[in-house]
């Protein structure tokens, strides 16, 4: 696991519109995996004639794998989702560190609170935040990145590094 090559910056987190993406990407793909578990089941359940105990089979069945979807992802694949692969983002501790499954996990488990009111709740906690961090986010010390670090450098040596290639490229 990569995590992020330094201490995420304001700059790195400044991915809203990404993050909005990538939350309608997931619940997309978590919708398909619910109903096609769901669906699955019961198409099982009519031929066998057991239709009631396979819906429900495939009702926990396909729900649970819709819960643990944004909880294993995280945790698993340097803290993305298919959602954040593709918009470009990723979860990672606030320290640059990649996101454990711990951390996946109480983050994605305050997702009830954000989530109220069709997610006014974490965009509220998002605007109070520098780093732009949901209620999640913060009680699981994670941020949402760029996949890759912005270019400006942010602290006196960083700066004073750049300045240096810069002058040795001039010679």
């Amino acid at each position: 696991m990569s995590g992020y090559p330094r201490e995420p910056t304001r700059e790195d987190t400044d991915v809203i519109g990404a993050r909005i993406g990538a939350q309608i990407i997931d619940n997309v793909l978590m919708l398909v995996i619910f109903f096609g578990a769901v669906f699955l089941y019961m198409a099982v359940g009519s031929a066998t004639g057991s239709e009631g105990v396979f819906t429900g089979f495939g009702f926990l069945l396909g729900g649970g794998v819709a819960l643990f979807y944004r909880f294993f992802l995280e945790g698993y694949w340097d803290g993305y989702t298919v959602g954040k692969k593709l918009f470009g983002i990723k979860v990672v501790k606030e320290d640059g560190r990649p996101c454990s499954y711990g951390a996946s996990f109480g983050r994605n488990l305050l997702r009830i609170i954000d989530g109220m009111f069709y997610f006014a709740v974490g965009f509220i906690f998002m605007a109070m935040s520098d780093e732009r961090q949901r209620l999640g986010d913060r009680v699981a010390n994670t941020v949402v990145v760029r996949e890759e670090p912005s270019r400006a450098p942010e602290t006196q040596r960083e700066r004073e590094m750049e300045a240096s290639r810069e002058l040795s490229f001039d010679s």
